[in-house]
């Protein structure tokens, strides 16, 4: 049965296959190893023209370039992930579709009083503006000045692009049709993704760990592919379950995202996918699956264990020590140095190496992150980033209560609690595909607050 709108009318997510298709075309465009500088100018002035005849069109690109956020392209000497590119072709084409809006206005003010009113009455706007201020304040109080260039780029990647682009959605989506299109589109985006990961692990890809071969597909690591295959892997599941939800068409949709994540072999990603679907199975109120749920969950932990025993404890076990407690308790010594400003955006490694790595956690010396939201919030924006934490997952347990089993925001929540579980135990926001992905959910799930202002 096909979902409805709040009037009752049906809503077609095929439609959104077809906005696929259009956006997959510009995809192996952009995909090229490199593109000639003619081409890419050409290409830009495309998408401005198309901004200006239908705005919506180039934000249904951000989807589709999050899902391949691993590839990229080359115009000369510089070098772009497709989600980048995406997220900077929506955000400078709805600026000038809104410009040309002002110029054309009769009154202005009125018109920019209305642009300002959707941005107040969003929940996370507030919070994005706090992101914004902090990442450019923590830019002054970086523990080694000699990284600013990496902080830079960060604060580029994971703040100022997504935090624009979802500004600029909430200015530009007037229906629940449009971010129903915009879920369809980043969900079956990345099933693509996963089946053409899956099918590079059956042809032998993949890394090697203990014996078990994890799939890696197009990311630099396994634990990457399940970082961000694993949140629209839990909306395409909770879609399914809900009663108003076509179930076969996002079945089809989560059967690779799941096979996906699961030979990733993230224990932090099984456990996301656990709990944001217990979540998410409990607010639709299917109160006897999510206990169902439960039990099967526990269960399956038992038998991985018998089964993969060296597998599940190589993360965490290295010589009869925590190699993860290593890393948090070398994060926490870095807080203790640093317990306002935090080292900074992107700052993690440079201080890691030289003045915190454990002698037991030698084999893990490169990494880049605390392994764990609130310590990465801390360490990467101070004190002001646990508040921003905070904030922000009070604004998602908020949403949990006052969500109304609706199926789109239900899936949305899981989704993020998902990647909140599994940030407990690795990345949770500083990435770019995270960043999007995170900013992506809450512009639909604000979009409630701002009223359907146009017929669907």
């Amino acid at each position: 049965m096909l979902p409805r709108d709040e009037r009752g009318r049906r809503i077609d997510p095929y439609d959104s296959v077809l906005l696929a298709g259009a956006a997959l075309v510009v995809t192996g465009l952009l995909l090229s190893q490199s593109l000639p500088a003619l081409l890419a100018a050409g290409l830009l002035l495309f998408s401005q023209v198309l901004a200006v005849w239908q705005p919506l069109s180039v934000l249904f690109l951000m989807p589709v370039g999050l899902a391949f956020f691993p590839l990229g392209f080359s115009v000369g000497s510089a070098r772009f992930s497709y989600l980048e590119a995406t997220l900077l072709l929506g955000v400078s084409g709805s600026f000038l579709r809104s410009t040309l809006s002002m110029i054309g206005a009769r009154d202005r003010t009125a018109t920019l009083r209305t642009f300002l009113a959707r941005l107040t009455r969003a929940d996370f706007a507030g919070l994005a503006l706090g992101l914004l201020l902090a990442g450019t304040v923590s830019l002054g109080s970086l523990a080694n000045p000699d990284h600013v260039r990496e902080a830079l780029r960060e604060w580029r990647w994971t703040i100022v692009e997504p935090v624009l682009w979802y500004s600029v959605a909430l200015l530009a989506l007037r229906s629940s049709q449009d971010a129903r299109r915009l879920v369809t589109l980043w969900v079956l985006s990345a099933a693509g993704m996963a089946v053409a990961s899956v099918v590079l692990w059956f042809a032998g890809g993949g890394l090697a760990v203990e014996g078990v071969r994890r799939l890696a597909g197009f990311y630099p690591h396994p634990n990457a592919a399940a970082l961000a295959l694993e949140r629209p892997a839990v909306v395409a599941l909770v879609l399914a379950a809900a009663a108003r939800a076509p179930w076969w068409f996002w079945s089809t949709a989560a059967a690779p995202l799941l096979v996906a994540v699961i030979l990733t072999f993230s224990r932090g990603a099984l456990l996301g996918l656990w709990g944001g679907l217990l979540v998410g199975l409990w607010q639709l109120g299917k109160r006897r699956l999510a206990g169902a749920f439960l039990l099967t969950g526990c269960l399956l932990a038992f038998v991985l264990v018998l089964l993969f025993p060296a597998r599940l404890q190589a993360e965490l076990w290295a010589g009869g020590d925590a190699l993860r407690l290593a890393i948090w308790r070398s994060s926490l010594a870095m807080i203790q140095d640093y317990p306002l400003t935090g080292v900074g955006l992107d700052q993690y490694l440079y201080q890691y190496v030289p003045r915190y790595v454990e002698p037991r956690a030698w084999s893990e010396r490169f990494t880049s992150h605390p392994h764990n939201l609130i310590l990465d919030f801390w360490l990467r924006l101070g004190i002001a980033g646990l508040l921003l934490l905070g904030s922000a997952l009070w604004l998602v347990v908020q949403h949990v209560r006052s969500s109304s089993r609706d199926p789109w925001s239900v899936a949305l929540v899981a989704g993020l609690t998902a990647g909140a579980i599994h940030g407990s135990l690795d990345r949770g926001y500083f990435s770019p595909d995270l960043a999007a992905s995170f900013w992506l959910a809450a512009a639909i799930l604000d979009l409630p607050r701002l009223g359907d202002q146009r017929g669907s």
